[in-house]
């Protein structure tokens, strides 16, 4: 079964994060931000999409093509989204479903600046087999 586990990769093939929310980047030398990381600890590339859904009303968004190689991490930073054309709202609560076809394992993290202190924490989203 270790054998397998190895091919197929650690994880789960779905994730939610029900709690994210982009602040405003502020003036520091990094600025306030999300990052949500894909591990694809199997030996074949994982081919992922993330559905972004917000509270403020906006239609959903449709993130495709991303692409986690085998027994490498992607770090997506929710900031950062040229790649698809997209930019997410600050100050507007939104969730990620994540979607992949093979396992990986997920972890969301935040940084801001609070009264020119930095705060950052990360967590392990939910996930569904």
């Amino acid at each position: 079964m270790g054998q397998q586990n190895t091919r197929n990769g650690m994880g789960h093939k779905k994730w939610c994060i029900p709690d994210l929310y982009m602040k405003e980047p502020g003036n520091m030398p990094t600025p306030s931000h999300e990052s949500i990381t894909l591990l694809n600890t199997g030996d074949s590339t994982a081919n992922v999409k993330m559905e972004l859904i917000f509270d403020n009303g906006d239609e959903p968004v449709l993130l495709e093509g991303i692409e986690v190689m085998p027994k490498s991490a992607r770090h997506i930073r929710m900031d950062q989204m040229q790649e698809w054309n997209i930019t997410i709202p600050t100050s507007v609560c939104y969730s990620a479903i994540i979607s992949s076809d093979r396992n990986i394992v997920t972890e969301y993290a935040r940084l801001n600046w609070i009264d020119g202190a930095a705060q950052s924490f990360a967590v392990m989203p939910y996930f569904e087999d």
